[in-house]
């Protein structure tokens, strides 16, 4: 990749970053730990920055705490002895919120992804 190209990105990362911490959103589950560096997804209709957080707390209490707050898609919950995912929109924001349980196939915790065009 050109060195221009390459601080281009930087640049538009860490703007991205910003966005995402400042601009209004979802809320951030009280006491969940960022599990990763913030992502950007390149979509038809724009650029879309995530980051992901992560909470010892069981899924049914972390998707009690969305539900208050967002509207969800039930048709993209999914609950079964092995796993849990909820997804929460968060319209004036253009935000929205999955909840995962397991975080991965060797833990027991809670992952919770933020994302915002």
């Amino acid at each position: 990749m050109p060195l221009a190209t390459s601080r281009f990105m930087s640049r538009f990362a860490f703007a991205s970053a910003v966005l995402l911490v400042l601009a209004p959103g979802p809320p951030i589950y009280p006491g969940a730990k960022r599990a990763t560096p913030q992502a950007l997804i390149e979509k038809g209709s724009g650029v879309e920055v995530s980051a992901t957080y992560v909470t010892g707390d069981p899924f049914e209490k972390v998707d009690s705490f969305y539900r208050a707050h967002g509207a969800e898609d039930t048709g993209a919950r999914r609950v079964s002895p092995t796993s849990k995912r909820a997804l929460y929109y968060f319209a004036d924001s253009k935000s929205d919120v999955l909840v995962l349980w397991p975080m991965d196939g060797s833990s027991d915790e809670t992952s919770i992804v933020i994302s915002k065009e």
